[in-house]
């Protein structure tokens, strides 16, 4: 038997020690309660109902209200909550708003906001300053058409994808220019059928994951829209769901999944195993009870917004 030299195994187990404390690292990923801004109300800096929530690659954070007919529909804060600008307004046109809902920004800090309640003009995309550029979409059950688009996300090209919850039950997928690339889903409970999609987030790999609500579960596509796995059933445990809503990415490609009914972020690798869930603990108010849209920034802190308390979260992943 050849005998492997002191120092070449010394090297080896330090190796094999990192490597394991490096996966575990993965796998243990905990979260403190850093603040919480906003209030209820109609002027800025507070909301009638959150209802979607977005970080640009300058940290700046952008928040959606619902129902509010408020002078601004969107409005745009520092980190720590402080106003910047508001912009969109209630009416029915391209640049106005009904029901503002997901959001998500690209590369350029473009901004893409789903319109629900005003599927003519399904999606919305202004300049960080809040300049209308155009809208996307349009009414109906066809390509590049919407019944209720409720989420967006984007990719690495900076394609646009939106969800489209009731009758389409679909993803649909634009190109930067706002042109229809492609479509997938159906209705129905099977493996790349929705019920309900609410969101779409894209990893590092062009990984395709919806949030498929009413089917309580999270779905992973390739890049084309073919089916690769699922994770999550109806409950309270560990992994499980009840209306899974909004979904972020973060470097590591790890998901993380607004559980708005059981009132808790629950974070999972990308094959879909639980790592952990926060938001559901700690002093009352730390703990949130409807969160509706997620949003990380480069310092790896967590935007929750609170649909019930009409109010933004922050968490911080402790070292």
């Amino acid at each position: 038997m050849k005998l492997i030299p002191f120092a070449i195994l010394s090297t080896l187990v330090i190796g094999v020690l990192l490597l394991t404390a490096s996966q575990f690292s993965a796998y243990a990923l905990e979260f403190a309660h850093k603040t919480m801004w906003g209030e209820k109300g109609v002027a800025q800096g507070q909301f009638n109902q959150v209802s979607g929530i977005g970080v640009d690659s300058e940290d700046n954070v952008y928040v959606s209200d619902f129902a509010g007919y408020t002078t601004k529909m969107i409005q745009k804060f520092t980190p720590n909550g402080t106003f910047i600008l508001g912009f969109g307004t209630f009416g029915n046109g391209p640049q106005y708003f009904t029901n503002p809902a997901g959001i998500a920004i690209n590369s350029n800090n473009s901004v893409y906001i789903a319109d629900f309640g005003n599927p003519t003009y399904a999606i919305k995309e202004f300049t960080s300053n809040g300049t209308f550029i155009r809208s996307i979409g349009g009414f109906g059950l066809g390509p590049g058409l919407f019944i209720n688009p409720g989420g967006v996300g984007v990719d690495k090209e900076d394609n646009l994808y939106a969800t489209d919850f009731g009758e389409n039950n679909n993803v649909q997928k634009f190109d930067p220019n706002g042109f229809y690339v492609m479509s997938f889903g159906s209705p129905g409970i099977g493996n790349g059928q929705f019920n309900n999609p609410a969101d779409v987030a894209v990893d590092s790999n062009n990984n395709i994951f919806v949030s498929d609500s009413s089917n309580n579960r999270v779905q992973k596509f390739d890049q084309n829209g073919n089916y690769l796995m699922k994770f999550g059933t109806f409950g309270s445990g560990n992994g499980q769901f009840k209306a899974p809503m909004d979904l972020a990415i973060d470097p590591a490609n790890n998901v993380y999944v607004s559980d708005s009914d059981n009132n808790r972020i629950q974070v999972f690798d990308n094959n879909g195993n639980y790592i952990t869930q926060f938001g559901n603990i700690g002093a009352l108010h730390e703990r949130i009870e409807d969160p509706v849209g997620i949003a990380l920034d480069s310092q790896g802190d967590v935007y929750v917004a609170d649909g019930k308390d009409t109010d933004i979260h922050v968490f911080s992943p402790i070292p």
